[in-house]
């Protein structure tokens, strides 16, 4: 967490964006890393139920305010975007997500359909911290602190490579496609978010994808509830691309990224400095 505040900080400072924004983002992070130092400085030596779950879970809501400060740095460093090169390789690759979107302009899907598809790319807000409590609750606590170190991981890498390979996504490039398919509540819901917090540049590769491969350690401790999870986390990589968030090269990056976490991540939890950790005392219960 620390390591990955100092790394932006460092890009903020060689981004080209307005210099007040630059400051501001800047004393945000400084804030933030205070914030964090102070919090896990006063609870050092506590263990309660409530502290052992703030602890192990504050990382989670970090990700989210991380998320919204990219959308100021896509363009910082490079004036284009790699979408007519994607383009150019999902053509290579079959025109898949064409292919979708061509159907959809000619033949305007059923409702229910648009409607099933909001919902299977929604589960992704549900399947993160979904994952992170069976884990907390069910696994062994090295369990879920890899987890989590894995996880963060994925993303702030994600993030990172937003800022150096910008890329729009189909809903912003492609003309025709900005506007969301028309379904019921959850599609009327999840265009609302999306048109709230998705900025043009967060495309590639997927980190939707990438976060679901990694939320994959927590299978093992799902029970029989493993097999709906496994129908929705595959509806949702259909989704992405069904609904004009993703180019399909887009998925197979995420997936390359998402394994590659996924093996790496538990392995360099295991030997990573103690001094960059930020964890907390066992739950008492292992």
């Amino acid at each position: 967490m620390f390591l990955y505040q100092l790394i932006l900080c460092l890009v903020v400072s060689g981004a080209r964006i307005d210099p007040e924004l630059k400051i501001l983002l800047i004393a945000y992070h400084a804030f933030f890393s205070l914030g964090l130092f102070l919090f896990l400085w006063s609870v050092k030596g506590l263990s309660n139920p409530a502290v052992n779950f703030v602890r192990g879970f504050y990382p989670l809501v970090f990700m989210v305010f991380f998320y919204k400060e990219i959308g100021h740095l896509v363009r910082g460093y490079f004036d284009w975007t790699l979408d007519a090169w994607l383009l150019g390789v999902d053509d290579d690759l079959g025109r898949v997500g064409e292919r979708v979107w061509s159907l959809q302009c000619l033949y305007p899907p059923a409702r229910v359909l648009n409607e099933f598809f909001s919902i299977a790319y929604s589960f992704y807000f549900f399947l993160i911290p979904l994952s992170a409590l069976v884990l907390y609750f069910r696994a062994p606590l090295s369990k879920f602190r890899a987890f989590l170190f894995t996880l963060t991981l994925t993303y702030y890498l994600h993030y990172l490579l937003f800022i150096l390979l910008p890329a729009q996504s189909p809903r912003f490039f492609v003309p025709g496609l900005r506007e969301s398919l028309k379904g019921y509540w959850v599609a009327d819901w999840l265009q609302s978010i999306v048109e709230r917090n998705a900025f043009p540049g967060g495309s590639f590769p997927s980190s939707h994808i990438a976060a679901a491969v990694v939320c994959a350690m927590a299978l093992r401790y799902m029970g029989r509830g493993r097999w709906p999870l496994l129908f929705l986390t595959l509806a949702m990589f259909l989704g992405t691309i069904y609904g004009r968030y993703h180019y399909f090269v887009d998925v197979l990056a995420g997936l390359g990224v998402g394994f590659l976490c996924y093996f790496l991540g538990p392995r360099l939890w295991k030997n990573w400095p103690p001094i960059l950790r930020t964890e907390g005392k066992s739950r008492g219960r292992r």
